[in-house]
């Protein structure tokens, strides 16, 4: 299995899945200042850590968590309709975040994931986030 992907521009072909896993995923960060969306998946056992980032995001319709996930290109119909909606016409790609029978989307320039073998407090290999929102410094200390 491939361990890291970067999608953007003339990557982002309508309607093709860009990653799929059936374990869960939180809202783990998002900020503003450099408009970054992080999705991770809790480490455990044997699996590996999983992050998602999103930039730069321009609108988004997302949960704080998802029991298994898809991410798919938007059809031409769909990111029509999302960009009209929120008002965000030539600013991104519309990407479907897919779980049951749920449907979500974050309008965005690029997306990525990285498997790793960091623990829930490292940071993500793949974002940076300034030290006031650095998901490390403000969760509270791991129990001993």
């Amino acid at each position: 299995m491939q361990e890291r992907a970067w999608f953007k521009d003339r990557q982002l072909v309508p309607g093709e899945t860009l990653f799929s896993s059936t374990r869960s995923f939180a809202l783990w960060a998002y900020t503003v200042s450099h408009s970054q969306l992080l999705f991770r998946t809790r480490t455990g056992g044997d699996l590996p850590r999983i992050d998602l980032l999103f930039k730069p995001v321009k609108a988004i319709k997302v949960r704080d968590d998802y029991d298994g996930l898809v991410i798919r290109v938007s059809t031409v119909e769909e990111e029509k309709q999302i960009l009209s909606e929120t008002g965000s016409m030539g600013s991104g790609r519309v990407l479907m975040l897919l779980t049951g029978a749920s449907m979500d989307y974050v309008v965005t320039g690029a997306f990525g994931w990285q498997e790793d073998h960091g623990s829930d407090r490292d940071p993500s290999g793949l974002a940076f986030f300034p030290p006031g929102s650095d998901p490390a410094r403000i969760l509270p200390p791991e129990s001993a």
